[in-house]
């Protein structure tokens, strides 16, 4: 199932769509954002979280090129720790993701570089 939330100015978040597909794939997130499109408008103001799903990505250039698209950080987490084994370092990438400052991101971006190269490696790419 392919599902799109939206939150507002207070934080509350609420269903906008949601499609059943038999697989994720190019044309099944194609059809999903050609039917968003209805009703949500591609603007530079848009911000569209999700996974790394290489599906997502194609859609939403070709269906909502000014939208911004950033990665989901707790999806990204769960893929660092399943594809680089790096369980034991993950709290340094949490805690640089959410750093205030560019000095404590570096911080905590170089501890997780000396810790896990590999898993910094695939965040830089």
């Amino acid at each position: 199932m392919l599902s799109t939330v939206a939150q507002d100015t207070q934080n509350h978040i609420y269903p906008l769509a949601y499609y059943v597909v038999d697989k994720e794939n190019d044309a099944s997130w194609g059809f999903f954002f050609e039917k968003l499109k209805a009703f949500v408008v591609d603007e530079p103001e848009l911000c569209v979280i999700s996974d790394r799903h290489v599906s997502i990505a194609n859609s939403l250039a070709r269906h909502y090129p000014l939208a911004h698209h950033g990665v989901c950080m707790r999806h990204l987490g769960e893929n660092l720790q399943i594809n680089h084994h790096c369980s034991d370092s993950l709290y340094l990438y949490y805690h640089a993701a959410k750093a205030y400052t560019l000095e404590e991101f570096n911080d905590y971006f170089n501890s997780l570089k000396e810790r896990c190269p590999n898993a910094a490696a695939c965040l830089e790419h």
